[in-house]
């Protein structure tokens, strides 16, 4: 399981889905022209649809896909076994935190969505686009960890922002492989105004039941799988795209700009 073995996997799969075609979350290419140093899509117009092409940001793939890859990966952070209400990560908080996010958006895959997030602030912002038939940005933690959370029920996710009525995917995963299961719960944000810091923003506080989530890859259900290790999480994810599971599509998902804040992360 080392990093560069789920990442060459990772890339030959690209390769792949570049040669075939598809167009699902994380799984969605068009057909590219190789020229000057850079991928550009093919020269159409429309709406913000799958239909529209935007040239491929090579840089920035290469830039967020690196964030996940180490020549010389260190063992992953244990706390041992975890108990329910322990705070497993807060912005800002650096010193204590045992992993950052980092996007890793459709650009991966060939989309031009983009965001970037804030160590210090916990502020994910972006826009998210059909184009070149992607469809979603998403935040992952790294380095990987390895959380015993076993004693626990699930974890609980608080974020702030103005983003008050969209379905966000929640993502955790139990396996270093970079491709692996996404252990997957999508989750409608709520409005419970509250003031955060100097704004008056909307406060959303996410559960996630271990019990209830989904085994997914590429955004479809992988059935038959064994339960979920909580005893060995190893990533956290926040994603919002536009695909639900399967091929549906997500009935909140707005293309545009977005801005939401996370605050901290905890276990239940």
């Amino acid at each position: 399981d080392h990093p560069w073995a789920g990442f060459s996997s990772f890339m030959f799969g690209l390769a792949l889905r570049y040669r075939h075609g598809c167009s699902q979350e994380t799984k969605s290419l068009p057909r590219w022209l190789f020229h000057c140093g850079r991928f550009l899509a093919n020269d159409s117009e429309s709406d913000d649809s799958s239909n529209r092409r935007e040239p491929w940001d090579f840089l920035r793939f290469a830039r967020q896909s690196s964030r996940f890859v180490s020549l010389f990966p260190s063992k992953p952070s244990s706390r041992g076994k975890i108990s329910p209400g322990t705070l497993l990560w807060k912005a800002g908080d650096i010193s204590n935190n045992d992993f950052e996010f980092a996007p890793l958006d459709d650009v991966v895959m060939g989309g031009a969505s983009f965001s970037n997030f804030d160590t210090a602030t916990g502020k994910w912002k972006g826009r998210v686009t059909s184009a070149n038939n992607g469809g979603f940005v998403g935040i992952r933690s790294t380095p990987l960890v390895d959380y015993d959370l076993s004693g626990c029920q699930g974890i609980e996710w608080t974020l702030a922002g103005k983003e008050t009525d969209i379905r966000l995917k929640v993502v955790l995963r139990d396996s270093s492989e970079f491709n692996g299961i996404s252990w997957s719960t999508s989750k409608d944000t709520t409005q419970s105004p509250a003031a955060v810091g100097s704004s008056f923003q909307s406060l959303v506080s996410l559960r996630i039941p271990f019990e209830k989530q989904i085994p997914t890859r590429f955004a479809k259900i992988v059935p038959d799988q064994p339960a979920f290790n909580s005893g060995s999480v190893k990533a956290f994810q926040l994603t919002y795209s536009k695909f639900e599971y399967d091929g549906a599509l997500n009935p909140k998902f707005q293309p545009g700009d977005f801005d939401i804040q996370l605050l901290e992360i905890r276990s239940y």
